[in-house]
């Protein structure tokens, strides 16, 4: 088992855990595609909050709706391509 730790480089953009709400199901465990999240002391922790790639599986697949985040990741549409006339 993998103790968490912290990073300033990350924590605004990582995933937020609400500890209380958490059941330690470990369902976002398994199903997080880098091994960022593991159920340590009986909750989700980010053990690895460099690998995390922000692709929401662990807060769309949470039974009790203990993972989120306080804003939304938007990905902006393609420029146009220009030319030049």
């Amino acid at each position: 088992m993998v103790k968490p730790v912290t990073t300033n480089h990350f924590d605004s953009a990582l995933p937020l855990i609400d500890r209380n709400r958490c059941t330690g199901c470990g369902l976002c465990e398994q199903l997080c595609p880098t091994n960022a999240v593991e159920v340590y002391a009986g909750k989700a922790t980010i053990v690895r909050p460099a690998d995390c790639t922000f692709c929401e599986v662990c807060e769309s697949y949470c039974p009790v709706g203990a993972i989120g985040r306080p804003f939304a990741i938007v990905f902006a549409p393609p420029a146009p391509r220009c030319t030049l006339g």
